[in-house]
């Protein structure tokens, strides 16, 4: 994948997971138009689902994380839609956040009241981002130009070649939430995920005979969002690279960290796997194997009630399996390069007297082609 040689500087957050739930609570005529004369309470929190359980990572496009000191994105509103088409505001004021705060952290972004109803959609609208990347700034907002600030002292603007990441207006992505409010007593609480190290990567500013490195943020707007209601996976603890040695298929294991919202415990059934090609800069979500159940056994498979669950599943990289599978589909990995994968996974899970399928995709693992 060829890079603009100018910055070129646009939003993405990468998919962690875009997981719609429906509610635990008793259901409603989803017909009826929610009671605007009702209203309960409604929090919005944000933060980072990445917990690494190794320090050292190959750092090809994907940035390296130690120079990224600031990846700042304002949030000019944030909207849900209800089951009659109809948006509901429930960001009250623009909100500039620092995505590098959130790791394993969640912070609130909104608590507001919303009408009693069924809701469907979420809409978040970006206007703004700053990033500074080994001493290098970029500026860039729906109110004013585009510039760079390096660590040299100089500066420029769009008439010297930066991008104006927002020349087009506000980025807008939306994503499904399925969720019933019954009356004014119900509290509903959900989180969107970020990940400031795998929604970014290194791109070069040329002036003249110059270059410098900036940290870019992805092109394709995408975010996860959970809805916190009985056990949901909170956060993935991934090996930060897959060593191929002759060709061969390699095994690994990643912790996945779950939380029960309701308190009631819980059991994973069963749990399927697949692993997402996403390129030379992390930036594609093709497909390389069918989803499949892994047999491997989860430890544990017991979900506590209050607390953080961390469950170790083992996972094989079926190297020439997959090598075909992407040939086939027209991707031709050259050896000596380094490509990025996710792993996609499906558990199965049985709390408080329901069974539900939660599906989530973890951030991009370096694979470098023997």
């Amino acid at each position: 994948m060829k890079k603009n040689d100018l910055l070129k500087l646009a939003f993405l957050f990468v998919v962690l997971v875009s997981v719609s739930f429906t509610s635990c609570k008793k259901d409603t005529d989803e017909d009826t138009p929610p009671e605007t004369t009702q209203t309960n309470n409604f929090k919005i929190g944000i933060s980072d689902a990445k917990d690494p359980h190794s320090t050292t990572k190959s750092t090809d496009s994907i940035i390296d994380i130690t120079k990224l000191t600031k990846c700042e994105v304002t949030i000019s509103s944030i909207q849900l839609q209800n089951n009659m088409g109809d948006y509901v505001n429930v960001l009250t004021s623009e909100q500039t956040v620092d995505l590098r705060n959130f790791i394993g952290t969640v912070s609130e972004l909104g608590f507001i009241h919303i009408p009693v109803g069924s809701y469907t959609s979420i809409k978040v609208a970006v206007s703004g981002v700053s990033t500074t990347y080994d001493g290098n700034t970029y500026t860039s907002s729906t109110a004013g130009s585009s510039s760079v600030h390096l660590n040299t002292g100089q500066d420029f603007d769009e008439t010297q070649g930066v991008t104006n990441s927002f020349a087009s207006g506000e980025i807008v992505f939306e994503l499904p939430l399925v969720f019933t409010i019954n009356n004014e007593e119900d509290i509903q609480d959900v989180r969107l995920f970020f990940d400031a190290e795998t929604s970014t990567y290194t791109i070069p500013y040329t002036y003249s005979t110059y270059s410098w490195e900036f940290a870019g943020i992805r092109e394709i707007p995408s975010v996860g969002v959970i809805l916190e209601e009985g056990i949901q996976q909170i956060k993935h603890s991934p090996p930060m690279g897959i060593t191929i040695n002759a060709g061969l298929d390699v095994d690994y294991y990643g912790i996945h960290t779950f939380v029960d919202f309701h308190a009631k415990g819980g059991t994973i059934n069963s749990h399927t796997s697949q692993h997402v090609y996403r390129g030379e800069d992390g930036s594609l979500t093709v497909d390389a194997e069918t989803m499949a159940t892994n047999t491997n056994t989860l430890i544990p498979t017991t979900i506590e009630a209050t607390g953080e669950t961390d469950v170790r599943s083992d996972e094989t990289f079926k190297y020439n399996d997959i090598i075909a599978n992407l040939a086939a589909a027209g991707y031709n990995l050259q050896s000596g390069h380094t490509y990025y994968f996710s792993l996609r996974k499906t558990w199965n899970i049985t709390t408080d007297g329901q069974t539900y399928d939660l599906t989530r995709m973890c951030e991009p693992m370096p694979v470098t082609i023997p």
